[in-house]
């Protein structure tokens, strides 16, 4: 799901930052990005897993001031978290696949006289919502069934860099934590200690 998102993003992204070159700067703007990290998931039949992240973000930013310092920003994220596990026997895999609606504040202070590199820290809120989850075994894929949503919150910390008036490249890290468990067809499973790395860049509507 990341792969596809990912093209398809990619496209919009280059379409809509070309056009965007001309338009005056406003208050709203879009950011697109892809992330990678880990984290911990608590599965009542499975145990304790570490694992993989990848992330694809679509994210719709509102600035409270001219400068763009100070912003509210939501969208949505897709997220797969990957685990290599052993059920006593063999090998399996188990691949949950997310989908978050993100509701953060973020503030800018500025590290250099030119005003273009700035320091970004924020904390937000999410929905989290899991569309899918399988385990992979050597007889074959299994559908747990699986779903439900539960909510957590991340705090934010990075770096952007202005390479206009409207465009800009960021560095981010996330560090995020569900409150609740998502409990359904006998699954209960919750993440936790997730940290995310994110790369992308956001232009002005």
């Amino acid at each position: 799901m990341i792969n596809k998102s990912f093209l398809l993003a990619s496209l919009l992204s280059i379409s809509i930052l070309a056009s965007g070159q001309v338009k005056k700067k406003n208050h709203l703007g879009y950011r697109v990005s892809f992330g990678f990290g880990n984290s911990t998931l608590e599965n009542n039949q499975l145990g304790i897993l570490n694992g993989n992240l990848l992330a694809l973000k679509f994210n719709i930013d509102h600035s409270f001031t001219e400068m763009g310092n100070t912003k509210f920003s939501t969208g949505i994220q897709f997220m797969d978290f990957n685990s290599n596990f052993s059920n006593g026997v063999n090998q399996s895999k188990l691949k949950n696949e997310y989908l978050q609606i993100p509701f953060i504040l973020t503030h800018r202070i500025s590290l250099d006289k030119d005003d273009k590199l700035k320091l970004v820290t924020g904390i937000g809120t999410y929905a989290n919502f899991l569309l899918r989850s399988n385990i992979t075994t050597l007889s074959g894929q299994i559908n747990t069934k699986s779903g439900g949503v539960n909510f957590g919150y991340n705090v934010v910390l990075g770096l952007e860099y202005d390479l206009s008036h409207n465009t800009s490249i960021n560095i981010h890290s996330d560090i995020m934590n569900e409150f609740s468990e998502i409990k359904k067809n006998r699954y209960v499973q919750k993440q936790k200690e997730i940290v995310l790395f994110s790369i992308g860049f956001s232009s002005k509507f």
